[in-house]
This record gives C-alpha cells, structure tokens and sequence, in this order.
C-alpha cells in the first residue's frame, strides 16, 4: 500500500503527465495504458497524453473511445510506463535525452522487467498489466464504471488468451467475473477483438502455407511481400502463432516476421524449455511461456541461430 499512497502523491504533484506501452502494443499494453490514463484523471482533474511509438492496430481503436494515442514524443515531467519490460520497448534509441530529470513509474508483469523507474509496481505472477491496475483502483477504493470495466476485461481476456493460457489465475478469473458484473457482455467484446479483416485472413492463408515442424519445434514466416500482396498490416498476424500451438506434438513454437532492418521472433513454449530466458541471451524477453526478441538478421539466418538454441535447450531437458 505504501507504493500506491507515492503513487498518488507522485501523480497530484507533477504537471505535465504521459502514459507510455511498449511498440507493437498489444491488447493488455493498449488497454493498460487506458486504464492508467482513467487512474491519472481521476487524481490529476485532468486528461493525461498517450504515447505509443507505434500506429494502434485497428482491431483495438474501438477501445479508445475519445482517447488518442501519439507517436510523437511529447514534452512531461512524469512518466508512468505499463506493460513495457525496459524503456528501449518503449522509445527509440535517440529517445534518452527527453528522460533526463524525468519521473519514471513503472508497472509491469513482466519476468524479464529491468527494474527501470523510482516507483516500480511489478508482479510477475499477475496474468497482465490490466490486472496489476485493476488491483490498483480496488486498493484506492476507486469506483470502476462499465467504459473502463470493458478496458479491463479486454486487456486481461487478450493477454491469457481468452482465458486459456497458462497465466490464467484464479484472480483473473474473478476479476472477469467482477467485470461482467459491472455490465461488461463478454460475446459483445470478444466479437470486436476476435474480427478479422478480409486482408488480414488473406495473410493467413499465406503465412500458414509455411509451416514447418522440427524435433518438437514448429515455425512459420512472414515476409514483407506478403503483407504487400494481401494489403495487411503487421498487426493482422497478432496470435497467428496459436496456430503452431494447436500442432500435435510441437513443444515449442516459433514465428519469425521480417521487418524493415531485422527479424521479429515471438516463442512459446509448453513448458519444455524457458523461453524468456533463451530470449534474454538475444537482447528480448517476456514470460517463461511465451517471450519475444528482435535480431539483425535476415529471416533464415535467424531461424538457423534460434532454432539451433532451442533444440540445444530441448536436448538439456531430456
């Protein structure tokens, strides 16, 4: 309780406010920043700014309500980062000098978080960063309105997979049912975040006819001619590695996506091996089960390094 009572006194005290998540944000990151943006309003009288270095994909603009997000750097002297294991998942590399003399609240469930910030509320044990503000307002007996109650269902449903993935808790599933008792209609929402567009459903098609299964460990790839022919956007291919999850006998799955000066990997693991911490070796992280990493590598030469990791971490096991 003693962080939140600094909490408080940090966001009544500063002037100019920013809520940050990382790139590529995801619905937990997205929603998080969200509901952090309603905690700042309640205790500041005023709206805070959003910043993601990233476009929000359009399957989670209908979350924002009359909140914008920008990818332009903005002047604050408080800055609260949710869902972001390291400020280098945040801003860019020539980002430093905007953090000079800054005040930093970090709150994260990340295991592989680097303890940035002064005020740090981390649990890694929490299904999502949704469920670690959630919590927040409980402890500061703030009342939650069903437009946030949707914000917190959203973000906490896309983090455990609907309720399916191994961080799925017992305090997670109570925390949705608390939700729904607030007037959230689950078949409503999930309706929204479960649409695909027609291009994104294209690219399905295409980046599944590249499935490969080695030793236990299936892969797949994305190119970025693929995204060109089916006028998709990188955001379509969000959980498109459920696929691989769902192959009989793959322990451990990989999918690779190219992007401009690299290859983005996202892993999942079924217990096998840890996977935040083979990804920690390549400068990524995330969750024991499920972590990402970036190299700057073409597709191949980073499925010939990481695959080659993996089976060494299988081997181990055995």
């Amino acid at each position: 309780m003693r962080s939140l009572t600094k909490l408080v006194r940090i966001i009544k005290n500063s002037r100019r406010i920013v809520i940050a998540t990382h790139r590529d944000p995801d619905g937990d990151g997205i929603a998080a920043a969200l509901a952090a943006a309603h905690l700042v309003k309640h205790y500041h009288r005023k709206k805070p700014l959003l910043f993601c270095h990233s476009r929000i994909p359009f399957k989670y603009q209908f979350l924002l309500g009359d909140w914008k997000f920008t990818r332009k750097i903005p002047d604050f002297d408080l800055l609260i980062a949710v869902d972001s294991a390291g400020i280098s998942r945040i801003f860019p590399k020539d980002a430093e000098q905007h953090l000079q003399d800054k005040a930093i609240v970090n709150i994260d469930h990340h295991r592989s978080n680097n303890s940035f910030g002064a005020l740090r509320i981390i649990d890694e044990n929490a299904s999502s960063a949704c469920e670690i503000i959630y919590f927040i307002f409980k402890r500061l007996r703030i009342e939650i309105e069903k437009p946030l109650a949707e914000i917190f269902y959203c973000g906490i449903y896309n983090e455990t997979g609907g309720f399916v993935y191994a961080n799925t808790t017992e305090e997670s599933l109570q925390i949705a049912s608390e939700l729904v008792g607030l007037g959230v209609r689950p078949d409503r929402l999930v309706k929204q975040l479960n649409a695909k567009t027609l291009s994104g459903t294209a690219l399905l098609t295409k980046v599944l006819s590249t499935i490969e299964v080695k030793g236990g460990v299936a892969m797949m790839y994305l190119f970025q001619d693929m995204l060109e022919r089916s006028s998709a956007e990188m955001s379509d291919s969000e959980n498109f590695i459920s696929f691989l999850e769902a192959i009989k006998g793959v322990r451990v799955s990989m999918f690779l996506r190219e992007e401009k000066d690299g290859t983005r990997i996202s892993l999942r693991s079924d217990g096998i091996i840890d996977v935040d911490s083979l990804a920690r070796r390549y400068g990524g992280g995330g969750h024991r089960l499920a972590a990402g990493l970036r190299l700057r590598k073409t597709i191949p030469e980073a499925k010939k390094e990481i695959l080659k990791a993996i089976l060494h971490e299988i081997r181990q096991t055995s």
